[in-house]
């Protein structure tokens, strides 16, 4: 859910609840400042009548309206209690009961006590509370429409300056030159917002140049020295009146060197799949490039005599970078006769939803998911680098495959899962 979304939904319930509230407050008071002043007039009503029985001696005519009534009751009891009541009247010509306000007092008259009862009609009290009430539903209701249009209208365009700043990051490039370019705004948050973004894309693109750099200088100044070593020791071994024991050394020497240099091309491979110097992107056939591979490896699949099953789906194309397509694929398949046995068997199944490729294999010492990490082996004495497999999810991990990896009655099967 979008911060606006959440603040209107928040903003909107608080508004409702507290004017609903404040509504049923405001009716109950207006009511009772209408009743009061209903008993103000009670009250003058209670003056009239007992002015007039003390100048007179005797009671006013009774009236009985719809609106007011005038009860006089002789009373033997010499205690009546002053006091204001509601009472509810069936009224037989509106066929209705009608609520009235009453006041209730003593009055003597001619040395007779009279219980004299004076009512005032609410109906105008409760219609006027109700046109109150509705009066202030209706402005409430306009205040909510009110408030859903600003918070619509005016407060998305408040927003629109951290929806552009968060659209600069969304297409923010690192192996791109192009700086990001960020909206001006009078906000104060969203101002020190974009400082925090450009200073931040700034120094995010001077530490990947500067990695960038580093990857190729290492690469071209480590593997120099190596092809130097390499060259000079095909010297010494064409030599003449050499030892064993200095033609064991030779070939040790180069096999370190040829170790060393696959090591650091591994490396810096790893690198830039991480920095994603590997940008270009074209339609590669996988079941096309899977088949050259397997033509390229056939004297070692032959000098191992592995039996290759394969069940590869024609034209299945994958968007990607055609390097990283071939060295998905040669890991895959080195990985799978590396690890194989004598008189063994391969099989490679493709199709447009997923790759897997399943080898004989002896039995797993480790957990498979642990084979995905750097210089992680099954075996402590394999000459294997540890980084095939590696490379192999961080491609995949570029793409979005999913790779996971099996193993079930001495068959090691690697599945990548393409999105759909």
């Amino acid at each position: 859910m979008k911060l606006i979304s959440k603040y209107n939904r928040v903003n909107v319930v608080a508004t409702i609840v507290v004017l609903l509230l404040s509504a049923v407050f405001y009716y109950f008071f207006i009511e009772a400042a209408l009743i009061h002043e209903l008993d103000k007039n009670l009250v003058v009503e209670e003056r009239e009548i007992t002015d007039y029985a003390r100048e007179n001696n005797q009671l006013p005519e009774a009236s009985n309206s719809k609106d007011e009534k005038e009860l006089y009751t002789l009373s033997a009891d010499q205690l009546i209690n002053r006091k204001f009541s509601n009472v509810d009247i069936y009224n037989k010509h509106h066929g209705e009961n009608i609520s009235y306000r009453q006041l209730e007092f003593p009055v003597t008259v001619a040395g007779k006590l009279y219980k004299v009862d004076v009512l005032k009609s609410q109906e105008e009290t409760e219609d006027l509370a109700k046109l109150i009430l509705q009066i202030t539903l209706a402005i409430v209701l306009l205040l909510l429409v009110t408030l859903f249009l600003i918070n619509r209208f005016v407060l998305s365009k408040l927003w629109k300056p951290f929806n552009s700043t968060l659209q600069q990051i969304k297409q923010f490039n690192l192996s791109g030159k192009d700086e990001v370019h960020l909206e001006q705004t009078n906000i104060n948050e969203f101002t020190e917002l974009n400082n925090a973004v450009s200073t931040m894309t700034k120094r995010v693109s001077q530490d990947y140049d500067e990695i960038k750099n580093f990857t190729e200088n290492a690469s071209h100044e480590i593997q120099t020295p190596l092809a130097i070593i390499k060259s000079k020791l095909e010297l010494l071994s064409q030599s003449e009146n050499l030892k064993e024991e200095q033609m064991n050394a030779i070939q040790s020497i180069s096999e370190t060197t040829n170790r060393l240099s696959k090591l650091n091309q591994s490396l810096i491979l790893l690198t830039k799949i991480d920095n994603k110097q590997f940008r270009e992107t074209e339609e590669v056939d996988i079941s096309e490039l899977t088949l050259h591979h397997l033509n390229n490896y056939e004297e070692l699949l032959h000098a191992k005599n592995i039996t290759v099953t394969n069940n590869i789906e024609p034209g299945v194309k994958l968007m990607m970078n055609e390097n990283l397509a071939e060295i998905l694929i040669i890991n895959l398949v080195i990985n799978a006769i590396k690890h194989n046995i004598d008189n063994g068997s391969i099989k490679i199944k493709i199709n447009n939803q997923s790759f897997s490729i399943t080898n004989r294999g002896t039995e797993l010492e480790s957990q498979p998911l642990e084979l995905f990490e750097r210089f992680k082996k099954d075996k402590v004495n394999s000459d294997s680098l540890g980084l095939g497999l590696s490379i192999v999810k961080k491609i995949c991990e570029r793409y979005g495959f999913e790779i996971t990896y099996k193993y079930s009655g001495l068959l090691h099967t690697t599945t990548i899962t393409f999105p759909a």
